[in-house]
């Protein structure tokens, strides 16, 4: 986590608190000036300002900042970060949205990894879905890549699990508040990513899940993400949305492809058939995320030579080889697939 961080005024996270968005702020910033300024104007001048009806209603009784307060010491108690759209450490990728959050409330590590792939699908998944995700989610892991997905039931869980397994970093963004975790199963996960990860969301605290709030998670995981890999999706579900929102973004959207009388694959494979190009297997995913080609092996491979009768970690053997770690770590994948380097305890390789 960067030490580089700008503290929220208490009037940011009442705005907040009533649903406000950035350009909300920016209305008030405008009218009245630096927000320790905006509550003491009233709700008729923040109408007056711009401010919608319905918004200055439900920022009137938020005015004297004792929800604001709660819900500020109660993030302090459980170790949640406050993050705010004027911090420098916000992500880029999220300022670029129509509508970025405002407020973002986060556990773990921050910002979360530039180089990510998020993994998304069906809450129903099919023992072929789970299969695929954890090979293929295991590998961008490996990678280097961080894993990005919903917490939900079935793919979710399994990217997930799979990035935890992997030593890699998990990034979970919510549909609902950090203390309301949901679905309940998925509690314990939840603290394994918060250790290991990313936990985010732009709900209050407590906010329950609602049939509007997975659809403005869905806009974080496709923006946060270089590439969205959907594994299994029906015909209408949240894991499509994502995929349409990532093309609206310029992301790449890869699809795996399913028997064509399975319900939960008929999402993916409409995506292949409108472009989208199918991942066939970890090959596949490692020439559209890096360009990286599992040719037939070569004897006298650089990373090899480098790596010798040692066992190290991709870190190391990038500065032996003087090469940069995200090559390196995406051949070590190539390499392992051609059972030519097998991965160790605690992410070290050795030549097999």
């Amino acid at each position: 986590m960067t030490s580089e961080m700008t503290s929220l005024p208490l009037a940011v996270l009442c705005l907040h608190l009533a649903g406000g968005t950035v350009d909300e702020g920016a209305t008030l910033a405008r009218a009245f000036g630096p927000p320790e300024r905006w509550l003491e104007s009233s709700p008729d001048e923040w109408r007056r300002a711009g401010l919608s009806k319905d918004r200055a209603r439900a920022l009137a009784p938020l005015r004297d900042g004792r929800a604001a307060e709660a819900e500020r010491d109660a993030c302090s108690r459980a170790g949640i970060r406050l993050a705010w759209h004027a911090e420098p450490d916000y992500p880029p990728a999220l300022r670029h949205l129509a509508q970025p959050p405002l407020v973002l409330a986060v556990m773990g590590r921050w910002p979360p990894p530039e180089r990510a792939l998020a993994v998304v699908g069906s809450r129903a998944a099919t023992p072929y879905g789970l299969t695929c995700t954890r090979r293929l989610a295991g590998a961008a892991a490996r990678g280097g890549r961080g894993i990005i997905s919903g917490l939900a039931r079935g793919i979710d869980r399994a990217a997930h699990e799979a990035a935890l397994a992997e030593g890699g970093w998990p990034v979970a963004v919510l549909g609902n508040g950090l203390q309301r975790p949901y679905p309940p199963e998925n509690a314990r996960l939840q603290l394994d990513i918060a250790r290991h990860g990313t936990l985010l969301t732009e709900f209050r605290l407590r906010q329950p899940p609602d049939t509007w709030t997975f659809p403005r998670r869905n806009r974080l995981i496709a923006a946060l993400a270089e590439t969205v890999l959907v594994v299994e999706a029906g015909p209408v579900s949240g894991a499509l949305i994502t995929a349409r929102l990532a093309l609206d973004l310029g992301r790449n959207v890869l699809a795996v492809p399913g028997p064509i009388d399975s319900q939960v694959s008929h999402g993916t494979n409409r995506l292949i058939a409108d472009g989208a190009p199918p991942i066939l297997g970890v090959e596949d995913l490692l020439f559209e995320l890096d360009g990286v080609v599992v040719a037939q092996a070569q004897p006298d491979h650089p990373l090899l030579a480098a790596l010798g009768a040692s066992a190290l970690v991709p870190d190391e053997l990038a500065a032996r080889a003087g090469r940069p770690v995200a090559e390196v770590r995406a051949e070590l994948v190539a390499l392992e697939l051609q059972r030519r380097v097998r991965r160790l305890e605690g992410g070290r390789y050795a030549a097999s």
